[in-house]
């Protein structure tokens, strides 16, 4: 009995330290458990809250964008903006899409040199210019006939392997553009060239809204020259799309102040308009720390608005007030 005993006692050690480490385990494990999920709940959290946020920014860019839509809304007007305790809100942008080129309206024969002078603005050549506004021309004519030795018809398209090509009508989009012959010329000396032009609007050219370097390769006048009068435009605070902004009432006043060449501006003065009437919008949407930005191009031609694209674009820097 005695050693029987002796060994029992010897043994209650053991079991207890056994019973000690699976319980310092079962704490570690159920440490580990609230730990994780505790992590897990705050990361959806974030997650839903970021998704909830950008879904609020984008109903607040939508708003913009039906506030602008309005006929009566004109740039600048304070309705355009509007911010609940600068924690939510939204700010739109009211323009024309004739501030750009109408890329489709340039390629006539008589609109042509006008899209040859934008490309030697560029610092193409004469010939250059002249080669490739004619591959862009020969693309949108019905027949197969090269304008130029230089410019590129059906057969140019075969040699290199790209049958069925150019499609003989007016581009609808700019991919399209892509695809014509010594496009890439254009690409190396002015990239970004696309955003010049348009394939919306009604084919003038908006001197209300047009950039400075836009007035000054259409006119023949420097760009120093055309920035100044894109600032008389834009008023005393000499910012674009305000309330105190100065159209221009006549387009003879707007061609006496950019000057440029006698024959430079007699070409233009008919491609030019002091109102567009194609509506260019862009809205951005503000919800906590979450921006969505939606640009639209809306017809108004006919009264109410209509529109006839739709997109969504990147907003960069941090929210503003």
């Amino acid at each position: 009995m005695i050693v029987t005993y002796v060994c029992q006692f010897h043994k209650q050690p053991a079991a207890a330290g056994s019973v000690l480490l699976a319980v310092l385990c079962l704490t570690a494990v159920l440490s580990f458990l609230v730990i994780t999920t505790a992590v897990m709940s705050r990361e959806h959290g974030e997650m839903q809250y970021a998704r909830t946020s950008r879904t609020r920014a984008r109903q607040l860019a939508e708003k913009g964008i039906a506030v602008a839509a309005h006929p009566l809304i004109k740039a600048g007007d304070p309705l355009l903006r509007s911010s609940v305790a600068g924690v939510e809100g939204y700010e739109a942008r009211l323009s024309t899409e004739e501030r750009k080129l109408n890329l489709n309206a340039l390629l006539t024969p008589d609109k042509l040199p006008l899209l040859e002078r934008v490309f030697m603005s560029w610092g193409l050549t004469l010939a250059d210019a002249q080669d490739i506004a004619a591959s862009f021309m020969d693309w949108t004519d019905a027949d197969d006939l090269k304008r130029r030795p230089g410019s590129a018809e059906k057969v140019d398209y075969d040699l290199q392997g790209r049958s069925g090509l150019p499609l003989n009508r007016p581009f609808s989009n700019f991919s399209e553009v892509g695809l014509v012959a010594r496009a890439d010329e254009l690409d190396a000396v002015k990239p970004g060239w696309r955003d010049w032009f348009t394939l919306r609007g009604n084919g003038l050219l908006d001197v209300n809204t047009a950039s400075a370097e836009v007035l000054s390769a259409v006119s023949g006048t420097t760009l120093e020259t055309a920035e100044q009068v894109v600032s008389a435009r834009n008023g005393p605070d000499r910012l674009p799309h305000t309330a105190d902004d100065v159209p221009f009432r006549s387009l003879e006043s707007v061609m006496s102040l950019l000057g440029g060449a006698a024959g430079a501006r007699a070409d233009l003065l008919p491609q030019l308009t002091l109102q567009g009437t194609t509506r260019h919008v862009e809205s951005i949407g503000m919800a906590g720390d979450a921006l969505c930005g939606i640009a639209v191009v809306l017809d108004t031609k006919e009264g109410a608005p209509r529109m006839i694209e739709w997109s969504e674009f990147p907003v960069k820097g941090e929210r503003g007030p």
